[in-house]
């Protein structure tokens, strides 16, 4: 359902935008037999067709992220601008490293600090277009020694130790997963390659 909406506005937008230059000589047509009235209507009919499935797509998004918030948190959040925020430059396939910091919310904290068996063995769900990863339930730290390889991979240390700002954010986190007192938990993917 998900992938459904976002296609169908696609398709609406795809046919709004194609069908410009016809549209446009259809109003020019209209303007030059001085039919203002029509030549209004004509505009006002094309501008709404086209912000519709512009509006309708960002409140799906927007609806979409709330859900995968909550299906992460077992609650409503809100998340601020963030504190920090890091995407490297991407590779050809998508490689690259993102890593945002926020303010930890008051429902997030309130969730956490009254963490139930729900919580803990439901959450974070996974999401729809993640539907080939694993991933690991919430679990109180200081973290697991058979999770280290993963810190390790996700450090990224060629990346990371080159950037001062998020060297300190990492070393940060890295600090809270040792310590007891927080949560954590994580998504990862396997990618094989053929061998030859």
């Amino acid at each position: 359902m998900t992938q459904i909406i976002p296609a169908i506005l696609g398709i609406v937008l795809s046919i709004t935008i194609l069908g410009f230059i016809p549209y446009m000589i259809w109003v020019i047509l209209t303007a030059f037999k001085k039919r203002w009235k029509k030549v209004s209507l004509q505009i006002a009919i094309y501008v709404t067709t086209l912000t519709l499935p512009i509006a309708g797509l960002f409140l799906f998004k927007t609806k979409d992220h709330q859900t995968y918030l909550a299906g992460l948190f077992d609650t409503e959040v809100e998340l601020a601008v963030p504190v920090y925020d890091y995407d490297s430059e991407r590779s050809f396939n998508g490689d690259g490293l993102s890593f945002a910091v926020y303010e930890l919310p008051a429902t997030i904290r309130t969730r956490f600090e009254n963490a139930d068996l729900r919580l803990l063995s439901e959450f974070p769900k996974r999401p729809n277009y993640r539907n080939r990863w694993e991933f690991e339930h919430w679990r109180q730290t200081p973290s697991a020694p058979e999770f280290k390889e993963y810190l390790k991979f996700a450090r990224a240390p060629h990346e990371i130790d080159n950037v001062e700002q998020l060297k300190e954010h990492f070393e940060a986190m890295e600090t809270a997963l040792k310590q007891k007192g927080s949560y954590y938990a994580f998504f990862l993917q396997y990618l094989v390659w053929p061998c030859e």
